[in-house]
């Protein structure tokens, strides 16, 4: 029996694959899913949804197959905004076409940075997110080895390397058992790439 189950958008059928390998959500679908809950997909990419759990939340939110015509216009106006966003950090210097719009990705995870007892001081996302595309963001997210590695030191400027050795070296003093957690980490997690990253000096510059 298929576990394929379509939704229609603007026309089309987009398809989502509810076996129980968990493969993950695609961009079209992340995108379609803030768009229904009126949610930031900075905030949904941190969840790292599959297709089958991205469309139990789909079908709590719509009746049957169709998406409605105010979530399509509020779906239509985020692309338009993310168009005037600055260009991706990883898709521009590589020439790579981005996929999705440009999303604020928080290059130290905001779940570490609440560790930290000052969080509030570094909680503006002027200061601790890059621009990224929904795809790369996702691949980031996804504790998995597809699409490449995690590391995004060589994405951020020398202010952003500053502020994110700051912040880890506030972490490793801070809470050595976390820090020591993720630094024994595989490649496919990303925070586990970041610490060693951290750990190999890469976060060169001084704040």
């Amino acid at each position: 029996m298929s576990r394929a189950r379509p939704i229609e958008v603007d026309g089309r059928t987009i398809w989502f694959d509810t076996s129980a390998n968990h493969k993950r959500a695609t961009v079209t679908q992340l995108e379609l899913l803030a768009a229904v809950e009126d949610i930031s997909i900075d905030d949904l990419l941190d969840e790292g949804l599959s297709q089958g759990q991205l469309l139990f939340r789909l079908r709590e939110k719509i009746h049957g197959n169709l998406i409605p015509a105010e979530v399509m216009e509020r779906r239509r106006l985020r692309r338009i905004e993310a168009a005037r966003q600055p260009e991706c950090r990883i898709c521009s210097p590589a020439g790579l076409e981005c996929e999705g719009q440009i999303t604020r990705h928080h290059f130290i995870p905001r779940w570490l940075m609440r560790e930290l007892e000052n969080y509030t001081a570094y909680a503006a996302r002027v200061k601790c997110t890059i621009p990224i595309c929904v795809g790369r963001h996702r691949d980031l997210h996804y504790r998995d080895g597809e699409q490449g590695g995690k590391s995004i030191v060589d994405c951020l400027t020398a202010d952003e390397k500053a502020f994110g050795a700051k912040l880890l070296g506030e972490l490793q003093e801070q809470h050595p058992k976390i820090f020591e957690l993720l630094a024994s980490g595989d490649e496919t997690t990303y925070e586990g790439t970041l610490i060693r990253d951290f750990l190999a000096g890469r976060f060169h510059q001084k704040y």
